[in-house]
């Protein structure tokens, strides 16, 4: 059965034909009880498809080319297979709702008289020297963006450029060739995305993630060789200067995460390593392997005390970091691979993991994880494959995914489809950062673009607003539970709704 969009009717009922050129004509019917006509030639609707291709997956089929007919002409059933071809073709774009919304149908159909759909807007971009691995922002208003050289000729040319030889030591110092780098930025005053450079720290082997604790101004990179490099910079100097830098000879392999808190380094690697390095005291204070396969992504939440670990076979390590020696508390299988992204709510006790290889999405509560003891996976989404940041609004409902053909795909929590796909970058998303305060969603890529988006309230103008409604039936649902509990009458709370997400995002 064809799934119905709510806002608009289209049909295709006939065709015009003078000699060789046919015209079918699209017939739009709006909710507004706005109607009109559009003809378009099979070729419009051929450029249609091969635009979308790149940003949507598992498109439509369009009714194919019959080529005899350039030599004989189309006979009138051919025609009216064609018509009734491109008619379901339409009506099954303008159900998934990212397609609908997206700019190139809007143009085809000339939606813009019916409705509204309100973009994400553009607010600031910039361009940086090479791509961009992170961003670090804080309150002080100093942003630090990590970059690497995404060419892997380049990376070679410059990794044979910079191999010391014996002789060098006796020619003097040879200037090696950059193939990462971490810059200190600050905010001016005149405008919120006015950003001065203030400098730049390079490195002779990729850099890979970064993190920045503002309380004690410590900003900790990680390096392809396995080191770290642990720089306190200068508040009082207004971050002109750092005052301290060491590289730290750590692990055996790539740096895939870390994080900086009580005086404490915490960092995960390719080699399967969970290392505790204490700067305050020194040395190493726990290393552990967890697990056989390459640990690929780490995040925290100090709140819970917990930090989280994924590794390229798909599991999932939940640890507890208050004692002195980190333990892990719990196993999760999701069935996926080379877990990329991590995103932890610990208001909502969301856990949400993202796979690169699969582009499959996790949800889980980790609060009931560890309460029951067992790593059960409230819901997966399938999102495109080569998937390596994910983020996620609370307030909005929504989770953000960046992909590697630069688009960052919008998913509804409620019903697991997709509301919009941003074209944000021309290269693969490597960085997402949303700020829930302000709406802004901050997007970096292998093209050496950082940009700042801001996000309607509303995705259609006049309509109102999903997350209200979501919110109301949600009281709803409440007034009648406690009416329920008023009448003396058992109410199986723990019951879940397994038909959409509206159950594990209230």
């Amino acid at each position: 059965m064809l799934l119905m969009n709510e806002s608009i009717n289209v049909t295709i009922p006939s065709y015009q034909q003078e000699s060789s050129n046919v015209q079918y004509v699209i017939d739009i019917k709006a909710r507004n009880k706005q109607q009109w006509q559009i003809p378009k030639r099979y070729s419009q609707f051929e450029d249609l498809h091969k635009k979308l291709i790149p940003l949507f997956q598992e498109l439509p089929e369009l009714p194919k080319k019959a080529f005899i007919t350039f030599l004989v002409g189309k006979s009138k059933e051919q025609l009216e297979d064609r018509r009734a071809g491109l008619e379901k073709y339409l009506q099954q774009l303008i159900v998934r709702r990212e397609i609908y919304h997206s700019q190139l149908l809007r143009d085809f159909l000339q939606l813009e008289q019916c409705e509204e759909i309100l973009p994400p807007n553009l607010l600031h971009s910039f361009k940086t020297i090479m791509g961009i691995r992170d961003v670090a922002q804080s309150d002080q208003g100093v942003m630090f963006l990590l970059q690497a050289d995404m060419s892997v000729l380049n990376r070679v040319d410059a990794y044979v450029n910079n191999m010391k030889m014996p002789w060098d030591s006796e020619q003097g110092e040879v200037k090696t060739i950059p193939v990462g780098q971490v810059e200190c930025y600050i905010k001016q005053e005149e405008g919120e995305f006015s950003y001065k450079k203030l400098w730049t720290k390079e490195y002779s082997t990729q850099a890979i993630c970064m993190f920045y604790e503002p309380i004690t101004c410590t900003l900790l990179v990680g390096l392809d060789s396995g080191n770290i490099n642990f720089i306190k910079v200068s508040e009082r100097d207004s971050f002109n200067k750092y005052e301290q830098s060491i590289e730290i000879e750590i692990h055996m392999a790539r740096i895939m995460g870390l994080f900086y808190r009580n005086g404490q380094i915490h960092s995960v690697s390719k080699d399967t390593h969970y290392k505790v390095i204490d700067m305050d005291q020194g040395g190493l204070k726990s290393d552990f392997s967890i697990g056989k396969h390459e640990l690929t992504s780490l995040t925290y939440n100090e709140q819970r005390q917990i930090s989280v670990v994924g590794n390229r076979n798909g599991q999932l390590y939940i640890l507890n970091i208050k004692p002195a020696q980190p333990i892990v508390m719990l196993t999760i299988e999701t069935s996926t691979s080379f877990i990329r992204g991590l995103v932890l709510d610990y208001q909502k006790n969301y856990l949400i993991s993202v796979s690169y290889d699969d582009g499959v999405i996790c949800v889980l509560d980790v609060g009931k994880c560890l309460q029951e003891n067992v790593g059960k996976i409230k819901t997966k989404i399938q999102a495109k494959i080569k998937t390596r940041e994910v983020q996620w609004s609370s307030k909005r409902g929504e989770l953000f995914v960046g992909n590697d053909d630069g688009t960052v795909t919008i998913y509804n929590a409620l019903d697991l489809q997709p509301q919009f796909v941003l074209k944000a970058h021309d290269k693969a998303i490597t960085k997402l950062i949303w700020q829930e305060s302000t709406q802004i969603l901050v997007t970096g890529g292998k093209d050496e673009l950082i940009k700042w988006w801001h996000f309607p309230k509303k995705w259609k103008a006049g309509d109102q607003d999903e997350q209200v409604k979501s919110k109301q039936l949600i009281e709803a649902k409440m007034d009648n539970i406690l009416k329920l509990q008023n009448q003396n009458q058992k109410i199986d709370s723990d019951e879940e709704d397994e038909t959409g997400l509206g159950n594990w995002h209230k």
